[in-house]
Order: structure tokens, then C-alpha cells, then sequence
């Protein structure tokens, strides 16, 4: 309809003139009539607010004429009928089966009673309201979001409630449609709490803008009487501390007073108990939380190597125990992987010494790992002609081997090496390894003991840096009168790996008496500590023997840590165990060449140098890559739990490599077995991915066997994962009122409680609509307008007539 004048009045009405072709008219009607009006009560006998009332009324009189001539209309935009639609969510989750006071309904009683008439088993009254209006569009989820016919579906059975993906899914489904608000009926426990934060601050912070609103409806009573106890939060780290292998980081909740301690115990897969803690939960305050969280820890000692699965489960240890809401919180399970050895390490010394002999008495009670030693038993010596016997030309220390055997006979000119542990008769027989082939894929870390640089060539001191910085391997480097800057290390290959500079030597007396101290950033390394309390290591520290042979360095490098220290007699400190990461791998360096005068006090202290061997060496091998490493990346958000796996294949050489086939195993802990295959991917040379879905929720391991273009094993890997459905859906009871609160905010709705589901059909009616219709009511020939204008001309003659004047 033309207008010329718009005039808003309120969100859903305007006021509109019908008769533009008239409005000169009126203008020179209303011009004419105000100078009439003016000349007329010039010269009237009226005086005060009489007169200026009585010009009032009539000017408003001939005003309303005017009007009626180019014919007002009020026009009122009003949604257009079924055009728009409304989303009614509703949680068909398991945790609403629980009700926290058993004398109420449950929420998914709540739920049912709500949507579904009982009687009819139609829409109940409010929703047929808003039906009669809205297009009604029903949508049930838990771990995914699905339309449904109707509200009796609703089966309470799934041990999810997706939220987020839920209202993502739901924005995407009516991208471009009219839809007007959602009503989402749930108590705000979200499986997906993760990715309902961030999509909350992303609202809040208006990096994404809510589609349309949202009408959170609360589920539930808080029933602060009610007695639960669940475990909300589990992870765990596995260190190379023998006394925790393995430290569970718990999360233990308790609803309600517990007065009681409670335990907190862990078991493995076949049941066994690892370790137990009672805890006490603090009184709950008059006006404080419902629920109170503590954070446990658990350190286990006992753990084999490879994937293991743990439970972790909270009890009540009192005679008469309080009656839970529910115990399918009361437990979580979660997978460990220490890896799998044996892990090879290549040791390499100048000379026979105690060092070798305590590390390798160490390394002993380690079945993973395997010492290969390398050991100069005499240096190279000038060639010249032997002539104590005729025609004998080799070192006299190898005479009585079998001189047919060239292998078996060294030369003078060169050093005499002795090799222990090997795992084959040709594996170091040129001594030190002069190919990428032979070092990177037979090794993982490198110790060099009392060694001076030149015993290498260049391009083994290269081949060293690579192993470290390209292999991911470590380089530990213990002193010794050979070691650091005395062994001419400044300016090689290897210098540039260590951690502390050797460019300046310390022209000094030497350190005697040096007494051993963690510094504070070795407090933090559980691999440096070898007591579980500060009190009984600073006790253990104290009571070390003195050293007497320490390599003095001037600096450490930068992004380096000095993990210990020794102070010497005269009071001077130098660093002792010094670390960094240099490329893809790390270096160590022991400046103290007497370590093993630690274990000749005592047996106790033996015992003590053993065990920081050993965790020493974990330590280096620890995150170092074999040529098949597999990953895994759970993705929670989809109908089913998925796997991501990545399996990454490299050449001896730590190249990657294509030329591969990747098999992978899929083991559930119920017995039931998959198998799949990796598939080459686009983005990164010698990759392969899968993916792993399952509708069963048990935990399951996950095997990668990798072979060569020819079919021979090229290395194997593990990894496992662990579901908590349950856990995870009743991990915390009751409604959630903030997070309710924080969506109906961010998106401009209202939190609702059930008994105010009549108040939803007016408020929906407010909303700015995507689609609405204009419905215009003409006010020019409506009886009030008149009689308005006829009130003010009576109002006026009234006046005068009072006065006289007529």
C-alpha cells in the first residue's frame, strides 16, 4: 500500500496515511483554518488559559479534520501463520532417568508430561498454541540430533547428550530458513561441555553471531539433600620416577555431606588392586556449592611395559555406607602406554673404567633396555714393522686369535676396541658406525664416556648431529679427562649438540669434595628425583658421597637446563647434569667423571646410583621415534566415538617412506576384533590414516604392523583407547543453571522452568519474525476518531458559552 508518512508506534504496529493524492488539501486546510483560528481568538473577549485552552481544543479538532482527509491507517505486521518455524529440542539422554529426590518425578518424567498429553497423546495446550501459529519442527538428541514424528519416541536410553553439536547441527539443518526460536528441553549437563564453552565465548565475545534464539526449559530439582559420589575427571602421565611409572591425576566429587572417608582405588585390567587413598571431603557450607571437587593423585610403581588399561573407582569405606543417586559414576577407566622395547643404546669410551661397570650392573634390571658397549682398550699407535717375529705385522695383544680371520686382527695404526652385547658378530666390527643405516636405526641413544674427538672422523662427528638433530635421538656425554673442552669436543659436530659451551676452559685447582644438588628445576623432573617427598630426597641428597673429579664448564647454552649442581671445597659451583632439546632430539651432559663413587659407600647408596642410571637413561629414551610411530585422535562429536589414526613409516635413514602397507588391529577388551588398513595420505610423504568407529562402548587396543614393498616387517606400534559413556553422561546430577543461563543470554531467550511453558506462545509472538504478515486497520472512519474531534469543538463551544460569548 502507498504511504507518505510512516510513523512507528510499536515493534508490531505503523501508522500510515492512505490518501496521499489529498495531502495538499489538508495542508492548506490545516494552513488556512490556524490562521482563521488566529485572527478569530485575536480579538476574543477570553483572556488566561481559558482562551488558550479554548484555541487548544479547536486547533486539535480541525487537526483531526485534516487527517480524515488523506485517511490514517494503522498497519500491524503479525507472523504469518505456519510460515515460521520453531525447534523443540528435547534431551533423550539416560541422566535424566535420575531423579536426585525420589519423592519427585524424574526429568525425564518432566519431559514426557511436558510435550506429550497423556490422555490425547496430542500436543498439550501450550504447544498447540504455538502450533497454531508456528510450524512446529521436533528434533530428539543424545549423541547425535534427529527429527522425530512425534515426542513419544523419546526413550531415555543413550549415554550421551551432545548439546553443542546439537544446536550446531540444528543452526546448520535451518541455514536460510524462517526459523524463529528453539526450545530446547534438557538440564544443561552437556557431554560436550568442551565444545559448549567455546561456543558460549564465541557468542559472548561475537566472533559468531546465534541465529535465532534460544528458550533453555530447566529439567530437574536440586534436592540438596541428595548423596552422590562420582569420579568427574581422569588422566594420567607416565614418568621415568621408578617409584611412579605411572601418576593418575583424579578428580573425585562428592554431593552432599559425606562425613566418612572414602577410598579411591585403582586396578588393572584383570582386576587387580595398584593402589588405594582415603580422602575426606570437606563439610558443605550453609550457603556454599551442592557438590565439592578434590584432586587426587596416584602414583603407580608396578606397571609392565606397553598398553595397559587402569580403573580408577571412589567407594565408601564406612560400615553403614549413605544410599547414592547412582554408582554408574562411581568409576573410570583410562589406557597407559609405557611403550615397548628393547631399547638399544650405543656406549662408547675411551678406555675400561668403574663408570661402565656400574651402569651396565644398572642397566641390568631393566629389561627394556639393552647396553651395546663400544671400548677402546688401547690407542692407535704408529705403524711401523714388528721384529719379534718374523713376518708379524699385527698388535701383539691379539696374538692367539685366528689370523686367518683378518676381522680378528688389528693393525697397529689402529685403536684396539672391545664390543659387548652386540646383537650380531658384524654389528660394530668397523667400530664406530659410519652410515646412517647402521647408527639411526640400530640406536637410540649415544653415550660418549672419556672420549676425545678425534677417535671419529668428520663425517661421523656429522653423522652424530644428525642422529640428534634429524633422528631424534640423544646424545649424553659423561665426563672425564677426555670429555668437554679436554677432549678438544670445541668446534665440532658434536659441541654444537651439547649443551654448555666449551669454547673457554677454566685454567683453576681442581673441584675435590664436590657435594650433589638438585637445582629447582630439577626438583621439577621426576627422572632426577629418586624419593617420592621433598624431605626424604633432601635427606638422600645430604647424605651422598662427595665427588672428587668434576669437568668445570663456564656456560650453558641458551633455551639449556641445569637440572643439578655440585659445590666444591672451596665453595665454587659448577654445573652438573645439564639438558636441552637441540632439533628433533635432546642432549645431556654429565660433567661429573666419578659417578660411580656414589655406590661404593654403601649398599643402600648403590642401590641409589642404580636407580638414577637407570632413570637417567629412560630419560633419553624416552619420546624417541622408531621408524613406525602410531597416533591416535578421538573425535567424540559424531553419532559414534571415532579413532583417527595416524601411522607414520621412515626409512633406515629417517626418511619417510611410501612404500609401505600398514596393517592395523582393533582388539576390544570383550574380545571382539577388527581389522583395517592404513591408506597413503595426500598431505604428508609416508603417512597412512584410518579411521575407527564402534557401537561397542568397550575399551580397545589398536595394533599397526607395517611391511616393506617386499613384504618384510619394517616395525609394529600400539595405542589404545578408553570410553567412559556412562561416566561421562551421570558425571554430574541435577539441573545446570548457569550453563542454561549463559545460552539463554548469548542468544537473547529466556530460562524457563516447566510450569511456565504457558507463558511461551506470547513471547514467541514478540520476536522479530523472519517472515510476518501486515494486517492495516483504517482509523479515518472509526466512530472514536469522531468523537474525539467532536469532544474538542464541544470543549471549545462550552468555553465561550461559559464566558457569554457565542
Amino acid at each position: 500500500m502507498p504511504s507518505f508518512l510512516i510513523v512507528p508506534s510499536h515493534p508490531l504496529a505503523t501508522l500510515a496515511f492512505a490518501n496521499e493524492s489529498w495531502i495538499w488539501v489538508a495542508i492548506i486546510f490545516g494552513t488556512s483554518s490556524l490562521f482563521i483560528l488566529t485572527l478569530t481568538y485575536r480579538k476574543s473577549p477570553l483572556r488566561g488559559v481559558r482562551k488558550f485552552l479554548a484555541a487548544t481544543l479547536k486547533l486539535i479538532g480541525l487537526i483531526l479534520l485534516a487527517l480524515i482527509l488523506i485517511e490514517p491507517v494503522v498497519l500491524d505486521e503479525l507472523p504469518k501463520k505456519n510460515a515460521n518455524e520453531v525447534a523443540i529440542l528435547a534431551d533423550n539422554s539416560s541422566g535424566l532417568r535420575v531423579a536426585l529426590d525420589p519423592s519427585k518425578p524424574s526429568p525425564s518424567r518432566q519431559l514426557s508430561d511436558a510435550l506429550v498429553d497423556s490422555e490425547s497423546s496430542l500436543y498439550p495446550e501450550w504447544l498447540a498454541r504455538i502450533d497454531d501459529t508456528f510450524r512446529l519442527q521436533p528434533f530428539l538428541f543424545d549423541s547425535s540430533l534427529r527429527r522425530a514424528d512425534e515426542f513419544s519416541e523419546l526413550t531415555f536410553t543413550e549415554n550421551r547428550s551432545d548439546l553443542a553439536t546439537a544446536l550446531s547441527r540444528l543452526s546448520q539443518r535451518f541455514d536460510r530458513r524462517p526459523l524463529a526460536a528453539v526450545i530446547a528441553f534438557t538440564d544443561g549437563n552437556a557431554t560436550d561441555s568442551g565444545d559448549l564453552d567455546a561456543m558460549l565465548e564465541a557468542w559472548s565475545k561475537n566472533e559468531v553471531k546465534a541465529s535465532v534464539p534460544i528458550y533453555p526449559v530447566i529439567l530437574g530439582d536440586p534436592a540438596p539433600t541428595a548423596h552422590d559420589l562420582s569420579i568427574s575427571h581422569l588422566t594420567a602421565e607416565t614418568t621415568q620416577f621408578e617409584d611412579a611409572l605411572v601418576t593418575l591425576n583424579i578428580e573425585a566429587t562428592a554431593r552432599g555431606d559425606f562425613a566418612d572417608p572414602v577410598e579411591i582405588v585403582a586396578s588393572n585390567e584383570e582386576g587387580k588392586v595398584l593402589a588405594v587413598k582415603e580422602v575426606v571431603f570437606p563439610k558443605p557450607l550453609p550457603n556454599g556449592p551442592i557438590s565439592r571437587t578434590l584432586p587426587v593423585r596416584l602414583q603407580l610403581s608396578a606397571m609392565p611395559p606397553g598398553v595397559s588399561f587402569l580403573k580408577v573407582t571412589i567407594r565408601q569405606s564406612a560400615d553403614n555406607p549413605l544410599k547414592e543417586v547412582t554408582e554408574l559414576n562411581n568409576e573410570r577407566r583410562i589406557s597407559v602406554n609405557r611403550g615397548t622395547g628393547p631399547y638399544r643404546i650405543l656406549y662408547v669410551s675411551g678406555r675400561p673404567n668403574w663408570e661402565y661397570k656400574f651402569l651396565r650392573r644398572s642397566l641390568s634390571m631393566d629389561s627394556e633396555i639393552e647396553l651395546v658397549g663400544l671400548i677402546r682398550i688401547a690407542k692407535r699407535e704408529p705403524k711401523f714393522e714388528w721384529r719379534g717375529r718374523t713376518g708379524e705385522s699385527s698388535n701383539p695383544l691379539f696374538r692367539g686369535f685366528r689370523s686367518e680371520i683378518p676381522e680378528e686382527t688389528n693393525q697397529y695404526d689402529e685403536p684396539v676396541l672391545v664390543r659387548l652385547n652386540v646383537g650380531n658378530p658384524s654389528e660394530l666390527r668397523d667400530g664406530f658406525p659410519k652410515s646412517a643405516e647402521d647408527l639411526f636405526n640400530s640406536y637410540k641413544a649415544i653415550v660418549i664416556d672419556d672420549l676425545e674427538a678425534d677417535f671419529f672422523t668428520q663425517e661421523q662427528l656429522e653423522l652424530i648431529d644428525q642422529f640428534v638433530s634429524r633422528r631424534g635421538g640423544t646424545l649424553l656425554m659423561l665426563g672425564g679427562q677426555e670429555s668437554f673442552q679436554l677432549g678438544g669436543w670445541n668446534n665440532t659436530p658434536v659441541g654444537r649438540v651439547l649443551p654448555v659451551y666449551l669454547d673457554r676452559l677454566r685454567l683453576s685447582t681442581p673441584s675435590l669434595e664436590a657435594s650433589y644438588n638438585l637445582t629447582r628445576e630439577g626438583w621439577l623432573e621426576p627422572w632426577m628425583r629418586l624419593r617420592s617427598s621433598k624431605e626424604a630426597e633432601t635427606n638422600r641428597l645430604a647424605y651422598m658421597t662427595p665427588f672428587f673429579a668434576v669437568n668445570q664448564i663456564s656456560a650453558i647454552k641458551p633455551g639449556s637446563s641445569i637440572l643439578s649442581t655440585v659445590v666444591d671445597s672451596e665453595r665454587r659451583t659448577h654445573p652438573a647434569i645439564v639438558t636441552q632439546r637441540y632439533g628433533e632430539g635432546k642432549s645431556g651432559a654429565v660433567t661429573i667423571a666419578d659417578f660411580w663413587r656414589w655406590g661404593m659407600k654403601d649398599s643402600e647408596q648403590q642401590e641409589n646410583l642404580a636407580r638414577s642410571w637407570r632413570q637417567l637413561v629412560r630419560w633419553s629414551v624416552n619420546e624417541v621415534p622408531s621408524r613406525v610411530s602410531l597416533e591416535k585422535e578421538e573425535v567424540n562429536s559424531g553419532p559414534l566415538p571415532v579413532t583417527k589414526l595416524s601411522v607414520r613409516v621412515q626409512t633406515e635413514t629417517f626418511e619417510p617412506q611410501d612404500d609401505a602397507t600398514v596393517f592395523l588391529t582393533v582388539t576390544h577388551q570383550d574380545g571382539e576384533t577388527s581389522s583395517i588398513s592404513g591408506e597413503p595420505s595426500l598431505k604428508e610423504p609416508g603417512l597412512f590414516t584410518a579411521e575407527y568407529a564402534s557401537k561397542n562402548p568397550s575399551s580397545y587396543r589398536i595394533h599397526a604392523s607395517v611391511l616393506d614393498g617386499e613384504g618384510k616387517e619394517i616395525g609394529i606400534d600400539e595405542t589404545a583407547r578408553t570410553t567412559n559413556p556412562e561416566a561421562n553422561e551421570f558425571a554430574q546430577l541435577g539441573p545446570n543453571d548457569p550453563i542454561l543461563e549463559r545460552i539463554a543470554s548469548a542468544t537473547g531467550g529466556e530460562v524457563l522452568q516447566v510450569d511456565e511453558l504457558q507463558r511461551l506462545p506470547a513471547l514467541l509472538k514478540t520476536l522479530d519474525l523472519p517472515v510476518s504478515e501486515v494486517r492495516q486497520r483504517p482509523l479515518w472512519h472509526t466512530p472514536w476518531l469522531f468523537l474525539i474531534a467532536l469532544a474538542c469543538f464541544l470543549g471549545e463551544w462550552g468555553l465561550r458559552r461559559r464566558e457569554g460569548i457565542l
